[in-house]
């Protein structure tokens, strides 16, 4: 079996390769350090799952991830992520992944995850349902944030935490004029006139 992992910190990849490895006796694993080392590797070679974080420099995992259901749509994809799942799991399924996974609970089911999709399942945990039952039930799109793309939506969250947008473009390898251009958008989608709104929106949502 051959798995590829991706995450931009070494203890991580580490923490990953000891688990899986621990599960399966026979299993080859590489690694990618950041979004362009993942898409060049994910895209050369063949591998049974690719185990991704969200959050990478520059290029993130979900923009790698719709570009992998183009050119590589067979290979599925566990996406892990720090966040949780209220901010990221409907838009990892709607992106292609076969799985959501928070990091908080590696330990406790990643094994079982890459198992459920290596049989041709998605990995839909608990967590994961109540978010996608409650979308369902409201009208996701309703909610203002839900209209912004990736991009803008990984900005919006920066911005909440209160980056600069100097910070910000040097964490996505964009220029400031760029942050500035989808700082207007995000206000302009979210019916939204000030920093002072957009916290405020935040704090409602429950998105800081």
């Amino acid at each position: 079996m051959k798995i590829l992992i991706a995450d931009d910190h070494t203890l991580v990849r580490k923490a990953l390769k000891f688990i899986i490895k621990e599960a399966f006796a026979d299993v080859e694993i590489e690694e990618a350090a950041d979004g362009s080392e993942l898409l060049m590797k994910a895209t050369k070679n063949k591998w049974d799952i690719i185990v991704s974080d969200i959050s990478f420099p520059g290029l993130s995992g979900l923009d790698i991830l719709k570009q992998l259901k183009i050119h590589a749509p067979q290979i599925p994809v566990l996406m892990l992520t720090m966040y949780s799942a209220e901010e990221y799991a409907i838009r990892c399924i709607r992106s292609g992944a076969a799985g959501f996974l928070s990091k908080d609970n590696i330990s406790d089911e990643l094994i079982k995850a890459i198992n459920q999709i290596l049989s041709g399942k998605k990995y839909i945990n608990s967590d994961v349902a109540m978010v996608l039952a409650t979308a369902y039930e409201e009208n996701v799109k309703s909610a203002p944030h839900e209209s912004l793309t990736d991009r803008e939506f990984a900005i919006f969250k920066q911005l909440l935490h209160g980056k600069s947008m100097q910070a910000i473009g040097d964490d996505l390898c964009i220029s400031v004029t760029t942050v500035r251009a989808h700082k207007v958008n995000i206000l302009k989608k979210m019916h939204l006139t000030s920093d002072a709104e957009m916290i405020k929106y935040g704090l409602q949502n429950q998105i800081i």
